[in-house]
């Protein structure tokens, strides 16, 4: 059993630090640093790429408070409409930003008219850079215990105010370790293109087997079910999907480029 901790709020001086902002912020920059590192290696033209990842992020936090008004408060936020704007008072989908990343990286290389051979090479770098940033991101869920699961006797298992329950901000992060370094063996094989195929299955299965563990909606951090399966569960699917998709496209944009 893990001892109970809760950071929400860190005082420098006078200055309060929202913990969770600053691991996301925090884990943006990573991603960023990497994008440029990445492309620097692979001599490919950094600027364009790194205006596609910032594209990408204002997308990400677009599609992640849609995602959340639409698919998990619906109804409290017909009733607060004032409320849509308000993003710090929490509501931020992770799935949907996702959604909206995905959708700004395909708009922004359809009007830069990018080359196919760039296309993929974007795809990867991003997706490489995207799971370290998300890793560092997740910490800050798990600093301030946004995401507590169900009630468990599993060592794993935090001893919280409301009882002995998971953090799927953790489990997360631990289930993520394992593709970091498949990640780290693709890249010495040379093998970089398998990078966003594998992101998308790998990720799409591991959150749609977590989000069992996940706490009832009428618990303070759970998640409505629809049918039986959070709305991540959903869109984990379309995921994996997507990623076989993108696997099995390698061989033809190889030929293409």
């Amino acid at each position: 059993m893990i001892p109970w901790f809760q950071f929400t709020t860190v005082h420098i001086g006078p200055l309060p630090i929202q913990v969770w902002g600053f691991f996301v912020a925090m884990g943006m920059l990573v991603s960023m640093i990497l994008i440029r590192r990445e492309a620097t290696k692979r001599a490919v033209p950094v600027d364009p790429l790194l205006d596609v990842a910032l594209k990408m992020i204002i997308y990400g936090v677009i599609g992640a408070r849609l995602f959340h008004i639409f698919f998990y408060e619906p109804a409290f936020f017909i009733a607060h409409p004032a409320e849509i704007i308000a993003i710090w008072h929490g509501g931020l989908s992770s799935f949907g930003g996702l959604l909206g990343a995905m959708l700004a990286f395909f708009i922004a290389l359809k009007r830069k008219k990018i080359q196919t051979q760039f296309l993929t090479i974007y795809g990867n770098i991003i997706a490489y850079s995207a799971l370290f940033g998300w890793m560092v991101g997740r910490i800050g869920c798990l600093m301030i215990h946004d995401h507590l699961g169900k009630e468990s006797e599993c060592f794993l298992a935090f001893d919280s105010p409301q009882g002995k329950r998971l953090d799927l901000a953790l489990l997360e992060i631990l289930g993520l370790v394992p593709l970091a370094i498949a990640f780290f063996v693709l890249k010495k094989k040379k093998k970089e293109d398998l990078f966003a195929p594998l992101l998308f299955v790998y990720y799409g299965l591991l959150r749609f087997i977590l989000d069992f563990w996940r706490a009832e909606a009428s618990f303070a951090t759970g998640d409505v079910r629809y049918l039986g399966l959070t709305p991540a569960q959903y869109f984990a699917m379309v995921l994996v999907v997507f990623g076989v998709f993108l696997y099995k496209k390698r061989p033809l944009l190889k030929k293409v480029s």
